[in-house]
């Protein structure tokens, strides 16, 4: 994705008009997890994380998490509720700036040139760098993404090879029934402005009348749209004067595992007291191989389909194939 520690001149064009990006120094999924950077002090968790990761609900060698709840009865599902062919993307703009650029990895970057050939012809190139992670982009979090006590997914220490990497999701994708739940709808407001619990998600459910089914895709729209238009910035996290003071809460995570959710699709991402308390949907990462679609946009949905909890149609998700990468860029759509 980056050039990691590597000298990142390596990554830029050579000037001239037929400029070419050749980069022999750079091999693809070189692992820089290092076990003796891990913290010695065991992480405090709460004890039905633990448990949960205990049980290893999908086996002890397994490496795809909450995927493994998309059977062909979930697809099936997905595929009965596509009623009109129009599709609808969840993402946002890529944008470079995110909290967590650094002068060495600097996030997104994107440059193009054009090589002429002969003969008249000619070709258009890029470059791209992407930092997948963070507040600003729409992502998918791998299974290698949140460690536990120097582990990821699985108990498999960090500087593991095998891991549940993008590329172990990529193959077949990820296509299954999107239930949509609308907070601010629910609630009144434009945006949550305080966490969401497992009882909100059910109260909106139940005035629609519907029932997540395991293996469903969960899409919890918060409302961060129409917060960062009214305050004019970018939503923090949770721990800033930027954050909205909502979020999934810890509860609401838990209502998320009991429900066999495969994957949360969100815009807020996790609440304050969740984050504090390592009791929150990322941590699930970690603990049931849950599968996050981080910062999601459902302006573009809602416009579609009007407001209000629905099943929104089949949620579609289709993976860069990156060895050992632990999360990538992406546009979900939903077939409506």
């Amino acid at each position: 994705m980056t050039a990691n520690d590597e000298d990142l001149s390596v990554l830029r064009p050579t000037p001239g008009p037929g400029r070419a990006l050749l980069s022999p120094r750079l091999r693809p999924g070189r692992n820089l997890y290092d076990a003796a950077m891990t913290d010695a002090v065991p992480a405090d968790l709460p004890d039905w994380i633990r448990t949960l990761a205990a049980s290893r609900p999908f086996g002890p060698d397994d490496r795809r998490g909450t995927a493994n709840l998309i059977d062909a009865a979930a697809r099936a599902r997905a595929a009965a509720c596509i009623r009109t062919g129009c599709s609808v993307s969840l993402a946002r703009p890529l944008r470079g700036g995110d909290y967590n650029v650094t002068p060495e990895r600097p996030g997104f970057r994107h440059e193009t040139w054009y090589r002429p050939a002969p003969g008249g012809l000619g070709w258009g190139q890029d470059h791209l760098v992407l930092n997948p992670h963070g507040l600003q982009n729409t992502h998918l979090d791998a299974l290698n993404h949140v460690a536990v006590d120097g582990t990821f997914y699985g108990g498999r220490p960090v500087d593991q090879e095998e891991q549940g990497s993008v590329d172990v999701l990529a193959p077949a994708g990820l296509v299954t029934r999107a239930v949509y739940v609308d907070i601010p709808h629910h609630r009144g407001t434009d945006w949550a402005n305080r966490p969401v619990d497992g009882a909100d998600i059910d109260a909106a459910l139940a005035a629609s009348g519907l029932v997540v089914e395991p293996g469903d895709a969960l899409c919890l729209d918060m409302g961060r749209d129409r917060f960062e238009a009214a305050t004019g910035h970018m939503l923090g996290g949770p721990e800033t004067d930027q954050d909205a003071g909502g979020g999934l809460s810890s509860d609401g995570a838990r209502w998320v595992a009991s429900r066999r959710v495969s994957i949360l699709a969100w815009d807020m991402l996790d609440s304050r007291e969740a984050k504090a308390t390592n009791a929150s949907a990322h941590v699930l990462t970690w603990a049931i191989g849950l599968l996050l679609l981080d910062n999601c946009d459902f302006a573009a949905l809602r416009a579609a389909q009007g407001r209000g909890t629905q099943v929104a149609g089949a949620l579609v998700v289709s993976l860069l194939a990156v060895p050992g990468a632990n999360g990538v860029n992406l546009s979900p759509l939903v077939l409506r």
